[in-house]
């Protein structure tokens, strides 16, 4: 599983205003932003569990409410923003693990090397001096910079570190649900205007989620294939025309044969994956992306030229005896 949090803008009332208020970053004055935090399934790329707060509510807050839900074996995947000692300790007290980026200045100390770019080391809470045994894994990616994972999987011969970082890699799944759920789903415009309205849309939100990914889950195993491999914008066309259909259909229809119809429906649209496909994680690069600076800036403009084209000599004609004829 993996866990992220987004920003949700609602709309200007005085309720939600109240309840949920807006980021300090634009002093105060800009929309109403809900702080959104998600438990994400890798396999079926549904969502778990949710929780939101107010907009200056942390991420090491609403964490600590999703990690109820888990059980013994879990793996859950964090983002560097998670990282947090006692978020660690509540995730060990559950008997799960956790798989999260190193910061960069942290400075572990090294108890024994596994292999190449696999060590056991002692991370240490900032605050009360606690220790924490956890491996650090070292992932080269192309196009990439160097990487630290730390996890509490310490085996090296039942967790490989090539078959973490891999694993690690699928979290980006998480942020295409985003995608997904904000474009696709349209859940950039909502319609409520208190809390508790808010609290009905997002909830029927995240039914319908569910019930589109448990049809896509059903028609990879149908056709063997990933759920990634399916598309979810046709998905969600196919999901409301067999809602339409359960509804003005006959009695005499049993309910397997309309649902097999919706995952065979879901199955047939499919998107071309690319692979090896890999993205730059620079912020720099971003900001100079976004404030134009990458572009080929040309040289000086040349100075406009006002060239009057001279006038024409008027046609004229001389005969043998020299006189001049003008011409039409």
């Amino acid at each position: 599983m993996a866990v992220d949090k987004t920003t949700l803008a609602l709309p200007e009332s005085k309720s939600l205003w109240k309840s949920f208020g807006a980021h300090n970053g634009k002093k105060g004055l800009g929309p109403v932003a809900v702080e959104f935090c998600c438990l994400f399934d890798l396999v079926s790329r549904a969502p778990l569990r949710y929780v939101y707060g107010k907009s200056t509510t942390s991420e090491h807050k609403l964490v600590k409410k999703l990690t109820d839900s888990l059980r013994k074996h879990d793996l859950l995947l964090l983002d560097s923003g998670f990282y947090c000692f006692s978020t660690f300790i509540r995730i060990l007290s559950r008997k799960a693990h956790f798989l999260i980026p190193a910061k960069k200045n942290m400075r572990p100390r090294l108890l024994q090397e596994l292999g190449p770019g696999d060590y056991i080391c002692s991370i240490a809470d900032s605050y009360n001096g606690k220790t924490l045994d956890a491996r650090i894994i070292f992932v080269y990616r192309n196009g990439f910079r160097r990487r630290r994972l730390i996890t509490s999987l310490l085996d090296p011969s039942l967790y490989p570190s090539a078959e973490l970082a891999q694993l690690y890699h699928m979290r980006w799944d998480i942020e295409t649900f985003y995608r997904d759920f904000k474009n696709t789903m349209r859940a950039t415009s909502w319609h409520c205007q208190t809390p508790a309205t808010f609290q009905k849309e997002i909830l029927v939100h995240m039914i319908s989620i569910c019930l589109i990914r448990t049809a896509m889950l059903a028609a990879g195993r149908m056709k063997n294939a990933p759920v990634s491999s399916f598309s979810f914008a046709r998905a969600l066309t196919e999901t409301r025309r067999f809602l339409s259909s359960i509804v003005s259909m006959a009695k005499s229809l049993p309910w397997t044969l309309v649902y097999g119809r919706f995952i065979l429906a879901c199955a047939r649209h499919r998107v071309t994956i690319k692979l090896g496909r890999q993205f730059s994680r620079d912020r720099q690069e971003y900001r100079r992306k976004s404030r134009g600076l990458l572009r080929k800036h040309p040289g000086r403009k040349p100075r406009l030229k006002l060239t009057i084209p001279p006038m024409p000599l008027p046609e004229v004609f001389k005969d043998l005896m020299g006189r001049c004829f003008l011409l039409s």
